[in-house]
């Protein structure tokens, strides 16, 4: 697998973060994607909720123990809230293990690989008048760096894991 992922003596995982330049690591977690769609096995949706309140949307991921995940790119930035568990985060910027409590802004452009080692809430916070889903993800997220509109955008000096 991937050298985005490391495993211990007792077979715990971890996301690794090599310090490269981002554009390295934007490849990297493009390529580990990849690998993981290639796996043999089901892979699944993971089940979200969401909710709307005055110009913001909610979304609320619920993350298996065990599960690996690789978000879509974010198109805008948004309000992320570990609600509940332990889970590691990788992004361009770094690595970074954390647990129920954990809040951060995400800016525009950033992908984020995830390993739970618990049950995990993961909750992101986007503004938008917009209350039909299919039309939010389109808004707030794409696949592909080519589809992003600031798709040149390199997020040096972000900290959303160091």
């Amino acid at each position: 697998m991937s050298e985005l992922v490391a495993v211990d003596d007792d077979g715990e995982f971890s996301l690794v973060h090599s310090g490269e330049d981002p554009l390295v690591i934007r490849a990297k977690i493009m390529q580990l994607k990849d690998e993981l769609m290639a796996l043999p096995g089901e892979h699944i949706e993971l089940p979200v909720e969401h909710e709307f309140a005055a110009g913001m949307y909610m979304r609320k991921l619920f993350i298996k123990k065990g599960t690996f995940l690789i978000g879509k790119i974010h198109r805008k930035e948004c309000i992320n809230i570990v609600a509940q568990g332990d889970i590691s985060v990788l992004t361009e910027t770094g690595s970074k293990r954390v647990k129920a409590g954990f809040t951060v802004v995400s800016p525009a452009g950033i992908q984020k690989v995830g390993y739970a080692h618990e049950d995990t809430i993961f909750i992101n916070v986007f503004l938008t008048n917009e209350t039909d889903i299919e039309k939010i993800e389109d808004d707030v997220s794409c696949e592909s760096y080519e589809a992003l509109e600031i798709g040149n955008l390199i997020t040096e000096g972000v900290t959303l894991c160091q």
